[in-house]
């Protein structure tokens, strides 16, 4: 039989040499450690170590937003009550890191007094895995739901599940009517070449069970009986241990009465100029939506000016990929004729690396353009709140409406600290900021050739900051100044003004941002906006 003290031994050689942390506490505070301990929480001596408790190494709130302390506490005493107590928990190191571990800690006697063991294990990649499979997991279900084409999955038997677009290109009004039918309940008896529907839908099946996915183009029958053509691509899956399809259907019914009217396919555009449309359309596609929504009736100019922003480097980009086609091919040509020489095939490596160079450069500037313009997009479609530098934000914001603020020769300078890093709602500030300059633009610069705004950002201290505004246009006269920010009141509606910027300004500043507006104006002497509002939170 093993002797106590033999046993006791052993204990410490396994807390001293355990590559998982572990500690002991006492009423709520450690009393001793081991060297890995250290190591996860980036101590060198136990010294710092000892003294300390649990929550001086986790964040003030753990991931379900609750308190460390009040999270930790039920723990404890559920340790307490039942022995051993296993969970996950957020620690931050002594430099501030944060870092994911499995914690178990049990109740024990030692030396006649109760104490908690505590072993901690670093699971922080694991962690870090499972939040990407939920990332991945997420964007695929807004792909799925939100996608233009028409997408399916079929069990091999019935449909399981589809998509908004399956149902609006088939008449359908509701999953139910879908899910359990068979593909076979949307084909004609016979496609195009004559061959019944069931036996090529069978050999594409087993195709895509052999190849991993299948692409090709089919004769569907929508609810009302009419035939249409799609371009289908199945791809097999594995869902839940069982192989099915997934379906991605596209109506090319118009692509396909030009190629029965032409007698011929479409050549397909370079890989370059496919990118470059894609881009154009996914602009033009947000362009679309931001005008329909009265909510982001600020981002109007926005969209215009980035549209005009964009129109440069995109055209120089589809100039240049267009000659560097030519020239590829003109030097195909040579080559099969065999009138290539050494000095030909040089000029033409020269002239595609300048080609190259002006593609790249103007494509760089076309994305950065449209990073900007979607952040600020997606800032003002958004209620939740972010980190930003203030000073940072203002100048993209301004960049944004630069086409804007250029055509009406104006000036935008800012003056805000760079140190401001705050968390707060950033498209309430990009909505607000937006309607000032365009209030600048269209009603204090209408009747000059230039104009001068100066933007300038305080810290007031709790969390509030004072953002002043002037500009030196044609000002506001006294009449109208105490109804500048009453809806639908405007001096310029015969030129489409709606009488809601300054309203829908108001409203953010004192309802969403917690804070205060005032203009100060008079006629011929510009205007001032004296603007309080409050951060969520600072960060330095």
């Amino acid at each position: 039989m093993i002797k106590f003290n033999e046993l006791e031994q052993g204990f410490e050689t396994v807390f001293r040499d355990s590559k998982d942390g572990l500690a002991i506490f006492k009423d709520g505070i450690f009393v001793d450690c081991n060297q890995s301990m250290l190591d996860l929480v980036k101590l060198q001596r136990k010294e710092q170590f000892i003294g300390q408790t649990p929550f001086d190494f986790s964040p003030e709130y753990q991931f379900d937003g609750s308190t460390s302390a009040e999270k930790g506490m039920e723990y404890i005493n559920q340790c307490y009550e039942e022995g051993s107590v296993r969970f996950e928990w957020i620690f931050v190191t002594s430099t501030g890191e944060e870092f994911w571990a499995e914690v178990i800690i049990t109740k024990m006697i030692l030396s006649g007094e109760v104490v908690v063991h505590s072993n901690w294990r670093d699971i922080s990649e694991k962690k870090d895995l499972e939040i990407k499979l939920a990332e991945q997991k997420e964007t695929f279900e807004t792909l799925f739901n939100e996608s233009m084409d028409g997408l399916s999955l079929f069990d091999g038997e019935k449909y399981i599940d589809c998509n908004k677009a399956f149902l609006k290109m088939f008449g359908y009004t509701s999953k139910d009517q879908v899910i359990g039918i068979h593909p076979r309940d949307i084909s004609p008896e016979f496609q195009a070449d004559g061959r019944p529907s069931k036996e090529i839908a069978q050999q594409l099946i087993k195709q895509s069970f052999t190849d991993g996915s299948v692409r090709f183009e089919w004769l569907h029958k929508r609810v009302d009986g009419s035939l249409f053509w799609t371009e289908v691509i199945i791809a097999k899956v594995t869902l839940n241990g069982v192989d099915s399809i997934y379906a991605v259907i596209r109506d090319i019914s118009e692509k396909k009465e030009f190629e029965f009217q032409l007698h011929e396919r479409n050549t397909k555009l370079d890989e370059s100029n496919n990118n470059l449309e894609q881009m154009i359309d996914h602009l033009k596609q947000t362009q679309e939506k931001l005008v329909e929504s009265e909510k982001m009736a600020s981002l109007g100019s926005l969209v215009a000016g980035i549209a005009h922003e964009i129109n440069t480097p995109v055209g120089v980009g589809l100039v240049g990929i267009t000659q560097f086609i030519e020239e590829t091919n003109a030097i195909r040509k040579r080559y099969q004729n065999g009138e290539l020489d050494e000095a030909l095939f040089e000029e033409y490596l020269n002239s595609a690396d300048e080609l190259a160079l002006i593609i790249n450069k103007n494509l760089d500037r076309t994305a950065h353009l449209i990073r900007g313009f979607k952040q600020i997009a997606v800032d003002q479609t958004s209620e939740e709140d972010r980190m930003i530098n203030l000073k940072g934000y203002l100048e993209e914001i301004v960049f944004s409406l630069g086409s804007v603020i250029r055509k009406a020769n104006a000036k935008v300078s800012i003056n805000c600290q760079p140190g401001f890093n705050v968390v707060t709602n950033p498209g309430r500030i990009s909505q607000v900021i937006t309607n000032l300059i365009m209030n600048s633009i269209n009603h204090g610069f209408c009747d000059s050739n230039f104009g001068n705004i100066d933007i300038s950002i305080e810290d007031q201290g709790s969390n509030t900051f004072l953002l002043t505004y002037k500009d030196d246009g044609k000002g506001i006269s006294q009449t109208n100044l105490p109804r500048i920010f009453d809806p639908f009141f405007t001096t310029n509606r015969a030129n489409g003004g709606t009488g809601l910027g300054l309203n829908v300004t108001y409203n953010i500043v004192q309802n969403t941002l917690g804070g205060s507006i005032y203009c100060h104006s008079e006629e011929g002497q510009g205007v001032e906006f004296v603007i309080t509002f409050k951060v969520k939170e600072r960060l330095s």
